[in-house]
């Protein structure tokens, strides 16, 4: 296998993955002798392996409006003029943990003009000799000086709750609890796992963002309003507009962070060894596909039919496929590379709403890439599936793959 200088290999069992700092991008995957994705040096140009965020697929026209501002990115394909899967791939990673099957990999994303926004980012990569490579991608704003001050000023408040509010506090963060999900079974639970810190830090901050607006400054502007009622008729509507006017600025805060908008992908490129992609099939549970202009832009929707429909797992010969699917399984989907002659079959599975299907055209159909989404193409401009991060706030994504042998 394929060893640049700057990657890091991870081994388990007959498993083997080599993932690069720079974009923690995927460079590499194999069971035994045999790829199951298409090595990332076969690949030019093709983002093969790499993580797609702050948004996956095309921005049309590099420019978005979000919360009534417009926004103008460089425009990185050069043939459609759109802002083409983010702005992570060239960002250097900074590897927190590394053991022989586990790596974390930690970089911030500093705000630009074109994406006025700091994100930190977590990916962590997993691999079990009896399930295969698992990713994780986590993604937040960060917690600013504004709003740890604004999270010391609601536990001043919560200490002055008079005690039959504290029980019902407390109550109702009991049943909070007690209907919480359960964590992914495939996450890790050790004290020093970073996730866990982060997910802990990330629940103390929403409840700051959460908390209500703060009793002392009502009892002010009730105070304001009293005083003033002894006044003139026309002393006393001057007091009242001007308590009104107080009261709401007490329940707006000083800086309020605007949430960022966020989208994330994988850009794997399935390979079932050495297998020619036209003698494979390809299973995807998707009854929707859009319909897209080259730059991404979305133009319709229809039910899969055709040489789109990949529901039975039709043989990929004839096929050319570069669309973006959706309507898949909430819980999670399951997408099949199957070389029927081999015995060999590729399995991804990912929880996202959307799922792009290239057949690898530009790159000599080599492989297939299924690459996860978490919304369409040009989300940004038409909003749709746009996961809005605020400060503190732990988003997370991932998937998996692993090797199924027949008999």
């Amino acid at each position: 296998m394929h060893q640049p200088q700057d990657s890091v290999t991870l081994i388990a069992g007959e498993y083997a993955a080599e993932i690069s700092p720079r974009g923690a991008r995927l460079l590499a995957l194999s069971h035994g002798q045999e790829d199951l994705v298409v090595p990332a040096d076969r690949t030019e140009g093709g983002y093969a392996g790499c993580v797609l965020a702050p948004w996956p697929n095309r921005i049309a026209g590099a420019s978005y409006t979000v919360d009534g501002s417009a926004h103008e990115l460089a425009a990185t394909e050069d043939s459609t003029g759109a802002a083409l899967h983010g702005l992570i791939t060239e960002l250097d990673f900074t590897v927190a943990q590394q053991t022989e099957d586990i790596l974390e990999l930690t970089a911030r994303l500093e705000a630009t003009e074109g994406y006025p926004w700091t994100l930190d980012l977590v990916l962590r990569a997993r691999l079990l000799p009896e399930a295969g490579l698992g990713i994780t991608l986590m993604a937040r704003q960060p917690v600013t000086e504004t709003d740890a001050a604004d999270q010391e000023e609601q536990e001043a408040d919560e200490d002055a709750v008079e005690p039959a509010t504290a029980d019902a506090a407390a109550a109702e963060e009991t049943a909070e609890t007690l209907d919480a999900p359960a964590e992914d079974p495939s996450a890790d639970s050790g004290e020093e796992s970073a996730e866990t810190d982060a997910a802990a830090e990330a629940a103390e901050a929403a409840e700051a963002d959460e908390a209500p607006a703060s009793e002392e400054s009502a009892e002010t502007a009730e105070a304001a309003e009293t005083d003033e009622g002894a006044e003139t008729d026309e002393g006393a509507e001057a007091a009242d507009t001007e308590a009104e006017g107080a009261a709401q600025a007490d329940e707006t805060p000083a800086e309020t962070p605007v949430r960022a908008p966020f989208g994330a992908g994988f850009h794997p490129y399935l390979r079932a060894g050495e297998a020619p992609l036209d003698e494979c099939r390809l299973t995807l549970p998707a009854s929707t596909v859009l319909s897209t202009e080259s730059d991404g832009e979305v133009t319709g929707r229809e039910t899969v039919s055709g040489d789109l429909d990949l529901v039975v797992g039709p043989r990929l010969d004839g096929r050319t496929i570069d669309h973006a699917y959706t309507d898949l399984p909430a819980e999670a989907w399951i997408a099949e590379l199957t070389h029927d002659a081999s015995g060999l079959t590729v399995r991804l599975i990912a929880d996202t709403p959307w799922a792009q299907i290239f057949t690898g055209d530009s790159i000599g159909r080599a492989g297939v890439a299924v690459e996860p989404m978490t919304c369409p193409p040009d989300a940004f401009n038409s909003g749709e599936d746009v996961v809005r991060l605020t400060p503190g706030e732990w988003f997370r994504v991932g998937y998996s793959i692993e090797a199924l042998r027949a008999g």
